[in-house]
């Protein structure tokens, strides 16, 4: 019999989400601002994610009315990094 075994690291979408709303205070964006997606997933708390669990955090963040996502790989700041 088979056992399927999970990755020894398994990142939560918590996780990855609370990693990118840590890059946005730690920038001090303030709405309007406009960032760039690269701009996010360069730094040193988020290089351990994959693009797509950083494109999901971006896609709950926008749920939540935090940021807007533009289709050119950016996004827009609706709410002061305080408030975040």
């Amino acid at each position: 019999m088979t056992v399927l075994r999970r990755p020894a690291i398994v990142k939560s979408r918590i996780e990855v989400v609370n990693a990118v709303t840590d890059v946005l205070r730690r920038l001090r964006v303030r709405p309007p601002s406009q960032v760039k997606f690269g701009t996010i997933a360069n730094t040193p708390a988020t290089t351990g994610y994959s693009r797509n669990e950083l494109l999901n955090a971006l896609y709950a963040l926008e749920h939540e009315g935090v940021i807007a996502l533009h289709h050119d790989n950016s996004f827009s700041v609706l709410k002061s990094s305080t408030l975040i």
